[in-house]
């Protein structure tokens, strides 16, 4: 809209929204530069500034430690507040039209269109499934399990990862007295909520439970796409890329593809040219390998930690210990965790 764009967003189905307790991790130089586009994110964000990482061994004595008491290091939201106030914005502005379609539109919008350019988002339409089928998957053959504790008032500004034998447990401050839990757990264990509740407590070293908010659980898998763009139309999103959840770096991978986009589109704009195949070559030039490299390293430390918890610890125990003091580690898994890999652009 600031760059005089009129934009269309298009639907096909109208169902009521569904209650989610599910969160969102968004780094800081990703919260900065949303935060400057929408006022009141601030409003309904909690701020974290300490990490600390344990695994099942070190549990009384973080493995590795990033805090800095007077830098955060990136906020949590809960999924539906940043979804209403995003939608809110939107229908706002009367720039922004709603249009409920048909498949059939979506099928002559890839033939031939009016639009400078489309982003595709959703998996399963029709566009997705002709031009954006050829993907590189991977099963983590786990489930995630989230879910909201609510617990006695504390200073709640650390978030915890612990990688226990089941799977990575993390718990992420959202206020002073409710904390999100995110676990995912390899399905060989067959874990119900009982058994899910019983390890949280079992782990959970810094809150007084009062309740438990209800769960929900899917399915984790890893989703590559091979094709970037068809014609002038951009793979987006979850689309794009999906990743294990145990970094939290999902969605701030998509925010890091909407600034790239964002600063393509003003050199265009700059230099008096049009969105023409050119821009979608520079984008994919400037992203897909990036990304590909990025959500690769996320699988990897998952690797790692499964071998890890097979081998009861032993290589994190030892070799956690030598990262935890050095600095220059420190620094720039911070500055990766806030930026990703292309950090200059």
């Amino acid at each position: 809209l600031k760059k005089g764009f009129v934009v269309d967003i298009l639907y096909e189905n109208i169902n009521k929204k569904t209650k989610t307790n599910r969160t969102i991790g968004i780094s800081k130089n990703n919260f900065e530069f949303l935060s400057s586009n929408l006022k009141q994110l601030n409003n309904f964000s909690w701020p974290i500034n300490k990490i600390k990482i344990f695994n099942q061994r070190n549990i009384l004595n973080e493995s590795i430690d990033f805090s800095n008491e007077s830098k955060k290091k990136f906020f949590l939201i809960r999924y539906t507040d940043f979804f209403n106030l995003l939608e809110r914005a939107c229908k706002k502005s009367k720039k922004i039209s709603f249009k409920l379609i048909r498949n059939k539109y979506l099928e002559n919008l890839a033939i031939k269109n009016k639009y400078d350019f489309v982003i595709n988002s959703e998996n399963k339409n029709i566009i997705t499934k002709k031009h954006f089928n050829k993907m590189i998957k991977k099963d983590y053959n786990s489930l995630a399990f989230t879910g909201i504790i609510n617990h006695y008032k504390i200073k709640n500004n650390t978030a915890t990862q612990i990688f226990t034998k089941y799977g990575p447990l993390a718990f992420l401050p959202l206020s002073a007295t409710k904390t999100s839990i995110v676990f995912s757990v390899e399905k060989k264990y067959h874990f119900k909520l009982k058994d899910i509740k019983r390890i949280i407590f079992e782990f959970n070293k810094n809150y007084k439970i009062k309740k438990f908010d209800e769960f929900e659980k899917f399915d984790l898998k890893f989703s590559f796409s091979r094709n970037v763009f068809y014609k002038n139309i951009l793979c987006f999103g979850d689309l794009m890329h999906k990743i294990h959840p145990l970094a939290g770096q999902g969605f701030n991978m998509t925010l890091r593809d909407i600034k790239i986009l964002n600063k393509l589109i003003d050199e265009k704009i700059k230099y008096g040219l049009g969105i023409d195949e050119s821009f979608f070559i520079d984008y994919k030039n400037k992203i897909h390998h990036i990304n590909f490299i990025f959500a690769t390293g996320i699988n990897l430390i998952n690797e790692f930690f499964i071998l890890d918890s097979k081998l009861d610890s032993q290589i994190s125990k030892s070799m956690f210990k030598i990262l935890n003091r050095n600095k220059i580690f420190k620094k720039y898994t911070n500055l990766f965790a806030d930026r990703g890999i292309n950090i200059n652009y």
